[in-house]
């Protein structure tokens, strides 16, 4: 396959098709701020589309480029794919994009560039009630609150396969990290701290983990407990700290 940037090329919006099934909503204040991030850092990522013009990938950016009035649009064209893959890729695509946000770091990050200055704030597609709670002092929540907010725990039911050890977690982020950290010219102690920082991009699948407790040994299930990779008594899950990376746990199931 090509090189990806030798396959770009750009093409009259007009000449373009949405796709009539396509199952990801584009609200109009949506498109409104794509085509804003468009209009202010340009094009990043482009439409992708099969043999017959027909949109694949992109259809918020096809609108935001319509409602700016562009003459043309960086495409690429994907004329190898069957149409059910085409029809897959998407379903993927929109779903691989959901996701939620780290609130502290979010906060931090829109604040800075707030002090800044040089960004034009509506550019973040974010409403003015929305920038006005990142910004606000109350927008954060202390330690002491953390630790008594609500938690809602993940709850699966057995299906009565056994998952092989495997399928319990997926380490590909893990491992291309570990890779640049050992090619990284680092001392003996930065090397383990980093190879210690690497193992946080290691994703536990908690469905499939819930699956291998229900046939797993006693004294594995006791460990599992310990580990809190399973809650069974949610009181002794918060005693050992569940209540500290929850959030966490059930951000990394929701990127499956």
């Amino acid at each position: 396959m090509a090189d990806i940037a030798d396959r770009i090329t750009l093409r009259d919006p007009a000449d373009l098709i949405p796709y009539t099934n396509n199952t990801k909503k584009h609200p109009k204040e949506q498109v409104e701020a794509i085509a804003s991030s468009i209009k202010n850092y340009g094009w990043d990522q482009p439409i992708v589309v099969d043999g017959d013009n027909e949109v694949i990938k992109g259809h918020g950016r096809l609108q935001a480029a319509k409602l700016l009035d562009l003459e043309s649009v960086p495409v690429i064209e994907r004329d190898d794919l069957t149409d059910a893959e085409v029809r897959a890729a998407r379903i993927a695509d929109n779903k691989t994009a959901e996701s939620g946000w780290l609130e502290d770091l979010l906060e931090d990050e829109v604040r800075y560039l707030n002090e800044e200055g040089s960004i034009d704030m509506s550019s973040l597609g974010f409403d003015e009630q929305e920038l006005s709670g990142l910004l606000s002092e109350e927008a954060n929540i202390s330690l002491e609150d953390k630790y008594t907010e609500k938690i809602k725990a993940p709850v699966y039911e057995p299906t009565g396969r056994k998952p092989e050890v495997d399928e319990l977690y997926y380490r590909s982020k893990y491992e291309e990290l570990l890779d640049q950290v050992n090619a990284a010219d680092l001392t003996d102690e930065q090397r383990e701290f980093f190879t210690l920082a690497a193992q946080r991009h290691v994703v536990f699948d908690y469905e499939n983990i819930a699956e291998y407790y229900a046939h797993a040994e006693a004294d594995v299930q006791e460990l599992m407990e310990e580990l809190t990779m399973i809650i069974i008594d949610f009181d002794k899950a918060i005693e050992q700290g569940f209540v500290t990376f929850a959030e966490n746990v059930i951000e990394a199931n929701s990127d499956d």
